[in-house]
């Protein structure tokens, strides 16, 4: 069973507060807003706002949004210019300093459009297809279970034709028609921290779908954290609102990761000892 996060609050509170420097990665859906019905409908709350800008404003801190989503829907939709983004699983990278889009999927777009239209023509209307650039989503949470097996079948047909271009993978209620390269979150945050020079770094990276095991897998020995007992991540949280509590400690005592901070002790706010008190 992987340890819930709560519980090694202590242990992780050493290793930022002797790291130089922080960088955290982010999902979005799932993890900082609430799994929605509607894509469009995911908004990230005003308090979720503020307190990423509170993290991202230390000088030691750098904050990475790491999604499905294309880099300008994330982006758009957090809305802080200081943080770096990196949409359709970290093709596509941009922020302070950084520019980036994966050259062999770039190259392969028109192709994509090709298989995303034509799962249009035939999915239409048992799910709704996202054509997102240089990824492709094919969203069945409102797809009635019935058709279920049969919108999974019909992605797999259309991208066999392509079958040297692209693969599927499977997350929470999605079908992602990617290119194959060798890339995803968990090579785009190494990449990150690699061109910003941080060495020295505490990495923590939060997730909660399936697409984020690359990116625990690319960081084994890092603070990761997913939703899941069943998981390659080290540690676990129940939902939003439990990452919401570990992150206002980190904005509370992680912004200014300076040694001089190590050995003190991490104080539990009102809003974590609930948390804690609660069943797990």
């Amino acid at each position: 069973m992987v340890r819930h996060l709560f519980d090694a609050l202590p242990e992780v509170h050493r290793r930022v507060t002797r790291a130089s420097r922080l960088l955290l990665g982010l999902d979005f859906d799932g993890t900082l807003t609430p799994i929605v019905n509607e894509p469009d409908d995911a908004l990230l709350s005003p308090e979720m706002r503020v307190l990423l800008r509170e993290l991202a404003s230390g000088d030691n801190t750098t904050v990475a949004i790491l999604s499905g989503r294309s880099l300008d829907d994330v982006r758009q939709r957090v809305g802080l210019p200081a943080l770096i983004y990196a949409g359709n699983h970290g093709l596509e990278i941009a922020g302070p300093g950084i520019d980036f889009v994966e050259q062999a999927a770039a190259s392969r777009q028109a192709a994509l459009r090709q298989v995303a239209d034509e799962l249009s023509a035939r999915l239409v209307p048992m799910a709704v297809v996202e054509d997102k650039g240089l990824t492709a989503t094919v969203h069945v949470r409102q797809t009635p279970t019935v058709f279920q097996g049969r919108v999974r079948q019909i992605v797999e047909e259309c991208v066999a034709a392509h079958r040297l271009l692209f693969h599927v993978t499977t997350g929470d209620m999605v079908h992602e028609i990617r290119p194959r390269v060798n890339w995803n979150k968990g090579a785009a945050l190494r990449w990150i921290q690699q061109r910003l020079g941080m060495r020295g770094t505490a990495v923590v990276y939060l997730g909660d779908d399936d697409t984020d095991e690359d990116a625990f897998a690319a960081l084994p020995n890092e603070i990761t954290v997913r939703h899941s007992p069943a998981t390659l991540a080290n540690y676990r949280l129940a939902n939003p609102d439990e990452v919401a509590v570990f992150l206002s400690r980190l904005a509370d005592h992680g912004c200014c990761l300076v040694r001089e901070h190590a050995g003190r002790t991490w104080p539990m706010p009102e809003a974590l000892a609930r948390n804690l008190a609660q069943p797990r």
